[in-house]
């Protein structure tokens, strides 16, 4: 019992000791402090939506092709005797210019027998003329002989009534008379042939004159020409060879234009030549369908350390959308490509050249433009008056590679946000960094300075 008693005791002040110290912490202890709260703000780059003249370009490429094509046909048969020195693959010829001979032996024999042939048949004409000259005089002398008889019937037949003359006499002018009619109606019967014969022999002359103009055409082909200054892409045939009606003589590719076919995604044609009016495609004309359309065309060649430009215009559409890539082909032909060479500097414009084609637009001023980056879905992240983030709907006109129009939804002037925002909060506080370069990239691509991405 005592030594229980001896354990409270002490237990006692080692308590009083504790209490003595929690006293002492707490009269000591600081105030806490007070922090005010500071919301975090989200750096973003912003541009100010600008007003600018817009020329919607598109930049593609393509292979050079001719824009005229002489794909040369044997029309005569023969020996070639004779070839040009200028067929020959890679030369240029003018319009004109002798390319090859065919014997021309048997063409120049059929035109002889030809001329021949008709010369007969105008002697036959000749004299047909002649004997109808014959026969008209001759009937109008028997028609006169037919007169007399009848008169001398007449009076004979008067006398036979006074009994001057007898039955026998009446008779035989009778029958005289029916001779001499007989002789009129055969003239008059041979005379209405004359026409029709004449006819039979010009028509016979036609024909051997059809024959001539034949002879004549095939001993015309027998010498063949370039039908325009060309370039010589295939020599088919050689001197001494024997050649067949329909045998290929060769090809040569026009110098004069050459042309550009170019595949365009159709939402780019719609920005190119996008309009409110109406047209029907049917009354454009191929001589004025970029003029009509507002499409202006340049063609580019840049390797290694030559560059060349030509200036082009748009002449015409494929008729029908590639199935495997949905694009429409646009044809640009360029004029005189083989004008302004410089060896060794500006190449001419050659088939198969794979060179850089830029179709341009009309102009539209005063268009709102952002950035393709800009654009969240059919939402534009515009910045307010107090740094914060705003959803904007806005309506999309003109699509170009690397920026949209905006026709409702947006003001000029106002701050957009051009950078990724993860997450996107409406009226989060946003930390603006001004971004130039967008904003100059924005305006070269409005002039279609850089707008080339297919």
């Amino acid at each position: 019992m005592r030594m229980e008693t001896g354990k409270k005791l002490l237990f006692i002040p080692i308590l009083a000791v504790g209490i003595a110290i929690m006293v002492i912490l707490v009269k000591n202890r600081a105030d806490p402090q007070k922090s005010e709260y500071e919301e975090t703000r989200t750096a973003v780059r912003v541009i100010e939506v600008p007003s600018l003249t817009i020329v919607p370009a598109f930049r593609g490429y393509g292979n050079v092709e001719p824009s005229q094509v002489w794909n040369g046909v044997v029309q005569v048969a023969g020996k070639v005797i004779s070839v040009g020195p200028s067929f020959k693959r890679g030369t240029i010829v003018p319009a004109g210019q002798f390319l090859l001979q065919i014997d021309p032996t048997d063409y120049e024999l059929a035109i002889a027998q030809a001329e021949t042939n008709i010369e007969a048949v105008q002697a036959q004409i000749a004299e047909i003329e002649i004997q109808e000259q014959n026969s008209a005089s001759s009937l109008k002398i028997e028609q006169e002989s037919l007169e007399i008889s009848r008169k001398e019937l007449r009076r004979k037949q008067s006398l036979i009534s006074q009994g001057a003359a007898s039955s026998s006499e009446v008779e035989k002018e009778q029958r005289s008379v029916l001779a001499q009619t007989q002789s009129v109606q055969a003239l008059e019967n041979t005379i209405r042939l004359y026409p029709a014969e004449r006819r039979r022999l010009e028509a016979e002359l036609a024909r051997l004159q059809s024959q001539l103009d034949g002879a004549q055409l095939d001993l015309e082909r027998t010498r063949v020409t370039i039908p325009f200054t060309a370039r010589i892409a295939e020599v088919g045939v050689e001197e001494y060879q024997f050649v067949r009606q329909g045998d290929r003589l060769g090809t040569a590719d026009g110098i004069d234009k050459a042309e550009i076919e170019v595949q365009v995604p159709l939402w780019r044609i719609a920005a190119l030549i996008r309009s409110e009016g109406i047209s029907d495609v049917a009354e454009l004309r191929n001589d004025d369908i970029g003029d009509r359309l507002g499409l202006s065309a340049s063609v580019y060649l840049g390797q290694d350390t030559i560059f060349a430009e030509w200036k082009g215009r748009v002449a015409r559409f494929t008729d029908a959308l590639d199935p495997q890539t949905r694009t429409l082909g646009i044809i640009v032909e360029v004029d005189q490509p083989y004008a302004g060479v410089r060896p060794g500097v500006r190449p001419p414009l050659v088939k198969g050249m794979f060179v850089d084609v830029e179709i341009r637009g009309r102009p539209r001023p005063g268009s709102l433009i952002v950035p393709r980056a800009a654009l969240h879905g059919d939402q534009v992240y515009v910045v307010d008056s107090e740094n914060r983030l705003q959803k904007r709907r806005v309506t999309i006109g003109v699509v170009g590679a690397s920026y949209y129009s905006v026709t409702e939804g947006l003001r000029m002037g106002e701050r957009i946000v051009v950078s990724d925002v993860a997450p996107a909060i409406e009226g989060m506080l946003l930390e603006l960094v001004e971004d130039s370069d967008t904003a100059s990239r924005l305006a070269q691509a409005a002039r279609g300075q850089s707008d080339n991405a297919p």
